[in-house]
């Protein structure tokens, strides 16, 4: 009995230690499922089976979106597109903690069909092709979430801008009704991609408006987030006459007492590319680097009409390496005292269905323009990006020249290079020197240059490198990478 009983036992004991094993090695692997991935959100493109599946999305299928930080996390809403449209329809929401990794968490609307009724009989919409919603804006105003978004069909000015709000920001989302609406032949403005923003004077403002008619701003009323006075007239702040200007953003610096305007210029998949203007008023005028108002743009066009910030790029040496497109529809916000852009872009390697989002620091330099960093966010701001003492900004870069033309094809580098405060690459040798530990001032042929340097991680290489972004004082912007093969100080950086 006493050997039944002890054998009884032994059974029990190797029972509970197998328990025991299986339960650690379940903990052991949802902890690492907890962590990111190293470089997460920096995945290598093209795989198409990625796009099968939600789960794995990340920052892939996000177009024209708006962002929002909500407790510890972050928020982007986007436009209902995928390959295949696989996703339910009624915007696209995705979280971060990081603005590095990204989930896809899914549909805004329940029951899009259902819910937004009005404004897919008042645009047009067939959801039966699939046909969603377009360029969405997320704001909070007390307890709620007020969800601005576009319907529309495209080339189409049968548009309007509905509103939706909820307790939770992950929704489900009920529709209020549509904030504005336009058709082909009113004369007006597309109602289509909306952009909220808060003045300096507390009032909250909708700017919106496309190819047709351009880009205009009205005052929304904060209790009911409609427009406050429908008997005054929007006012106009950007393009008209079919100039190819859209996917508005506006945010006031305090520290130049400016608002500044983003629009996106061109084709959303060929030459789109993203500027700038500024006004010391919400409402305008807004004026480029050389004074020009981007109202004038019908008259002066793309290459004489604000400051050209980022397009189509390729830091590769060699030309058949492809480099990336049409970058464009970005949503800007501060954090701590820093600012960042959010966009979606394209690869010239890759057919058009891969779109994907960007998160990119911007900082604004001594002439009061913003300056956007060469590589994607990745954790590091400027105020913690180590020890300024163990990394030189000297090397051999990759040198990007944005110019001022809304270009289909990439602007190639150039290899320069920086040492003892001279730079060597062009026909007549410059000058640079760091001020205020992470600012520099570039002399190239003639020209001053102001901007920041600080190190960022360049996804395609796998290494942290030394990477500049600055802008003249009359509206040319420039970027350098530092050579990933001339990295010799990783470790500290």
């Amino acid at each position: 009995m006493d050997a039944l009983n002890n054998e009884h036992r032994g059974l029990l004991l190797k029972r509970w230690a197998w328990i025991l094993l299986f339960t650690s090695l379940i903990l052991s692997c949802r902890k690492e499922a907890e962590k990111p991935l190293p470089y997460a959100g920096f995945r290598p493109l093209g795989n198409d089976a990625v796009m099968q599946d939600t789960s794995l999305w990340g920052e892939l299928n996000v177009h024209d979106p708006a962002i929002i930080k909500d407790g510890q996390w972050y928020y982007v809403f986007s436009t209902d597109a995928s390959l295949g449209n696989l996703h339910p329809l009624g915007i696209q929401i995705r979280r971060s903690k990081d603005l590095v990794t990204w989930e896809y968490r899914g549909a805004a609307f329940k029951d899009f069909e259902k819910d937004c009724a009005e404004p897919i009989a008042w645009s047009g919409l067939d959801p039966k092709k699939k046909e969603g919603l377009w360029a969405p804006d997320i704001i909070k105003e007390g307890n709620r979430y007020r969800l601005y978004f576009s319907a529309s069909s495209f080339g189409s000015v049968d548009s309007c801008i509905g509103l939706a709000e909820a307790k939770n920001i992950e929704g489900p989302y009920t529709y209020k009704g549509m904030v504005v609406k336009s058709r082909s032949g009113d004369g007006g403005p597309n109602t289509i991609d909306p952009a909220l923003t808060s003045g300096a004077d507390g009032k909250l403002y909708m700017a919106y408006g496309s190819f047709f008619g351009g880009i205009y701003i009205a005052e929304l009323d904060r209790k009911t987030g409609f427009i406050k006075n429908n008997s005054e007239k929007p006012v106009k702040i950007a393009g008209g006459s079919h100039s190819a200007v859209e996917g508005a953003a506006i945010i006031y610096v305090k520290e130049t007492d400016y608002y500044y305007l983003f629009v996106s210029y061109g084709s959303l998949s060929s030459n789109y590319n993203v500027r700038v203007a500024r006004s010391k008023n919400i409402t305008g005028p807004y004026l480029d680097a050389r004074g020009h108002d981007m109202n004038e743009l019908p008259k002066r066009g793309d290459e004489e009409t604000g400051v050209k910030l980022l397009g189509g790029w390729d830091f590769s040496i060699s030309a058949s390496a492809g480099g990336y497109k049409a970058p464009g529809h970005n949503s800007v916000f501060q954090e701590d005292g820093e600012y960042f852009m959010v966009h979606h872009v394209r690869s010239y390697r890759l057919p058009d269905y891969w779109f994907y989002m960007n998160v990119r620091s911007f900082f604004i330099n001594s002439f009061g323009w913003p300056v956007v960093m060469p590589h994607r966010y990745y954790g590091k701001k400027a105020g913690a990006a180590g020890s300024v003492s163990s990394v030189s900004i000297e090397g051999e870069y990759a040198f990007i020249e944005h110019g001022s033309d809304s270009n289909r094809y990439a602007h190639q580098s150039r290899i320069i290079k920086l040492q003892g405060g001279s730079i060597s690459g062009f026909e007549v040798p410059g000058t640079y020197h760091i001020y205020d530990k992470r600012r520099v001032k570039f002399d190239i042929e003639g020209k001053i240059y102001d901007g920041l340097w600080l190190e960022q991680y360049d996804w395609e290489h796998d290494a942290w490198v030394t990477a500049f972004s600055a802008a003249s004082e009359d509206g040319f912007c420039v970027w350098g990478t530092l050579l990933a093969d001339s990295v010799s100080n990783n470790s500290d950086i």
